[in-house]
């Protein structure tokens, strides 16, 4: 069946929505294995986004400082964290600043309000983000079943970027 141009331009939108999503998973390798299409798959690693910087966003009780320490423990000096750690001002951040900006390896969210600036037609600036080609990997910190930042979560975190090859420690 012959199909017409505007179903061909809904479906080539769906596949870079499917695509996009993928890559900001870390997902996109397999996806590409999926569709037969491994020709794709980068066999090469990109150390240039490893070293970047690791930004944190969202509400916290837990102090710049010690999350800083949860770092240096794993390896990655202070000068690669960016925080924002306050709730209200995480509602006006620029995340634009965030799209492509090989300074930065990845970032991870906390509780921000819905309503932030940059949210778009998405019903929150992480799923925002999320479905945005451009950004650096998105990581969402949960404790219970919600997006909140804990010393646990954050170690976990931190471990997870490592051992999946998302970041480098500085040593």
């Amino acid at each position: 069946m012959v199909r017409g141009m505007e179903e061909i331009e809904e479906i080539l939108d769906e596949i870079q929505k499917r695509v996009t999503f993928a890559n900001r998973t870390d997902e996109l390798d397999s996806l590409l294995k999926d569709w037969g299409l491994t020709e794709f798959i980068s066999n090469e690693e990109d150390d240039r986004y490893k070293s970047g910087k690791i930004v944190v966003i969202g509400g916290s009780d837990v102090d710049e400082r010690i999350l800083s320490g949860i770092c240096k423990n794993y390896g990655i000096g202070k000068e690669r964290l960016e925080f924002c750690l306050d709730y209200d001002k995480a509602q006006t951040y620029n995340y634009k600043k965030l799209r492509y900006n090989s300074a930065y390896s990845v970032v991870l969210f906390g509780a921000v309000p819905h309503s932030a600036t940059g949210k778009g037609d998405s019903g929150s600036v992480v799923a925002e983000l999320e479905s945005q080609s451009g950004y650096p990997p998105i990581k969402r910190l949960i404790a219970g079943s919600e997006l909140k930042i804990t010393k646990s979560n954050f170690k976990n975190m931190i471990k997870e970027l490592i051992d999946s090859n998302i970041i480098n420690a500085d040593y």
